[in-house]
Parts: structure tokens; sequence; C-alpha cells
């Protein structure tokens, strides 16, 4: 075998590799540009748990579980140079609210919690989630790393999982190519309404 050829057996091996190391954006991990169509929400996991492989600063935290199965996660954002460990955090979190006895850190951080889609229609929330993910783990961004100086970034991308697919699948099936903004077109009267409210608009 010549070199030209084992070359190119090695790259074809070692590029998927050297590739996942490299973090991504949303769009450069679904395949679309955000916007373009509503994400199911197995791939925001998906993309999420990538974040977490290729970023030291962000941790992935499963918490429970839906009624159908689906996972319920966090990411949890520090600064690149903050050593402290979670549990170190949830701890100096506790003392500093008052609720166990003990010696906070003198500058302690603040934490931030961001939860998204709590509703399932609530359409654009769980796409914000994953830009916002992107922007506080690309180590690029100097204004957000400053920042995470200050605070701990708390992500829930949909506490209603179960809810966002529903009305993914409902608007793949029913949304029309152009948008129409007519509220009497199909692709905005979600079947539940009709079922819950007797054909009434809302």
């Amino acid at each position: 075998m010549n070199q030209t050829k084992l070359l190119f057996i090695l790259v074809l091996i070692f590029s998927p590799i050297l590739q996942a190391d490299v973090l991504k954006s949303p769009s450069e991990y679904l395949g679309y540009e955000l916007g373009d169509k509503f994400t199911f929400h197995h791939d925001a996991v998906d993309y999420f748990e990538h974040v977490s492989r290729v970023s030291n600063h962000v941790e992935l935290i499963e918490y429970g579980e839906t009624y159908e199965g689906r996972p319920l996660i966090v990411s949890i954002i520090k600064h690149p140079n903050n050593t402290e460990s979670i549990e170190e955090i949830r701890k100096n979190h506790l003392i500093t609210s008052g609720l166990i006895d003990g010696e906070a850190p003198e500058k302690a951080k603040s934490i931030v919690w961001l939860s998204y889609s709590v509703h399932g229609n609530e359409s654009s929330s769980m796409e914000a989630a994953l830009k916002t993910l992107y922007t506080f783990s690309d180590t690029s961004n100097v204004e957000q790393m400053k920042w995470l100086e200050k605070v701990i970034l708390i992500i829930d991308p949909c506490i209603n999982p179960d809810g966002r697919d529903r009305y993914v699948n409902f608007f793949r099936m029913k949304g029309n190519v152009i948008p129409d903004v007519d509220a009497k077109t199909r692709e905005h009267r979600e079947s539940w309404h009709s079922f819950l409210l007797g054909n009434r608009d809302i």
C-alpha cells in the first residue's frame, strides 16, 4: 500500500473524531438555520449533549423524565476559569441565601436560571435556548465570557417536551410552505383547541 492510500485511509478514520471536538453552532449541527423550521425535542437534547462534550465549562444534567419518556435536562455553564464544582456552587448558593449555615465566598456568583417552553406551542422558545447555549459556550465571545465571571448560568431548554413535540408534529404536518398570518388558516388551529373549546378561536 503506497503512502497516498494510507494517508487517505487515515483521514477517513480520524476526520470524524477530529470534527467531534469542535463546537458547532445550532445551524451547523442541525443542518438548517434556526427559525427555518421547528426543532424536535430529541434533536435539541442531542445538541445540548454535543455542547457538553466539547465545552469544558458546560455540564449537562438530566433531572427527570416526562410522562411520554422524554428526558428533562439542564446545562450548567461556568466561566472556563471557574474551578468550582457544581456541588460547591450549590452549597455556596444555599449559604448566601441563608438556607444553610456556613461561610460563603467573599464574592459569591449569582445564579441565573433560564427556562424555556413551558407551553408546547411557544413556538420559538426552544430555538432561543439553543442559541443562548451556543452563545455562552463559545469562548471566543468575549462579552459573554465577562458575564460568566459574575454568574453561573443554568439553561433548561424545554420544561414541556411532550407538548413541544406535539406542536412541532402538528405544525410540520399542517403548516404552509409560505407562512400565512390569517388566524383562520389550518396552521393556526391546533386540533386540541377544537376539542377543548368547542371550535372557538383563542
